[in-house]
């Protein structure tokens, strides 16, 4: 599926993805909370949350703990975000003009300690995947906030992805049974790329999303000119750890020695 934004977010929390409206993502949800300064809200869901701060700066205030944090720019800082079990009292305060916080959430009955990550506290706060691979084609910086290898209670599986002007990402096209959220920022905000779904190719935006259901081949398309970020989340099964398999007729493709052109 692809979900387009055609008109500018509204001040508080904007709902994209509900278990009701999309039961083909198993219960995650997603939207994106949007504050101006000195506003402030309040948070306690029944669910595991993530609360991915992208751009801004706000305090995150829990159990009597506040911090203050500042990304500037997603495509360009390291992550910051909250991660929360079910029943966790959040507050957010605004400290810039405007900040957005994408908000992931998924039924989980799993206790573990709330943590606000920064990119010391990721699984991968940088990688450069695809590098020397096809003439760095599908060259693109992967963000890996958590998984269960060093969060062994969560339903999540989840990160971010920067994609070069004019280069592919998620490649080669892959599968899995978790279904998966990608949400999209361009810069500058009138780029755009393209999402592959199966056999079916969308024009994204920025501020658009689309969801990979159960055992649909996904990957991506950057315009030239223009940088692709996304937030990728995965909803993990509560008793398997996820698989992912890469379609067969493009696992060449992943060869160190793969050649960019044929030889005639």
């Amino acid at each position: 599926m692809k979900i387009s934004r055609n008109i500018p977010f509204s001040k508080g929390y904007n709902k994209i993805v509900t278990k009701e409206e999309h039961p083909e993502m198993m219960g995650m949800e997603f939207g994106v909370l949007l504050m101006g300064k000195n506003d402030k809200l309040s948070f306690n869901y029944s669910k595991e949350v993530i609360y991915v701060l992208m751009t801004g700066k706000v305090t995150f205030s829990l159990n009597s703990n506040s911090k203050t944090v500042e990304r500037k720019s997603c495509f360009h800082e390291p992550p910051i975000l909250l991660h929360v079990p079910q029943n966790t009292h959040v507050e957010i305060e605004g400290v810039s003009d405007v900040s957005e916080i994408a908000i992931s959430m998924t039924d989980n009955s799993k206790d573990f300690k709330p943590r606000l990550l920064e990119a010391k506290d990721c699984l991968c706060a940088n990688e450069e995947r695809g590098k020397g691979v096809l003439n760095d084609c599908s060259s693109r910086i992967v963000r890996t906030f958590f998984d269960r290898s060093n969060c062994p209670q969560t339903n999540f599986f989840v990160g971010e992805v920067v994609s070069y002007p004019g280069k592919w990402s998620s490649f080669p096209p892959h599968t899995h049974v978790e279904p998966e959220i990608y949400f999209y920022k361009f810069l500058p905000e009138n780029g755009y790329g393209y999402a592959e779904i199966g056999d079916d190719v969308y024009k994204v935006k920025n501020n658009d999303l689309t969801g990979m259901p159960s055992n649909k081949t996904h990957s991506q398309a950057t315009a030239p000119g223009y940088a692709e970020y996304y937030i990728w989340v995965i909803r993990l099964r509560d008793d398997k750890d996820i698989i992912t398999t890469v379609k067969p007729e493009h696992q060449w493709t992943t060869a160190s020695n793969a050649k960019y052109f044929p030889e005639i």
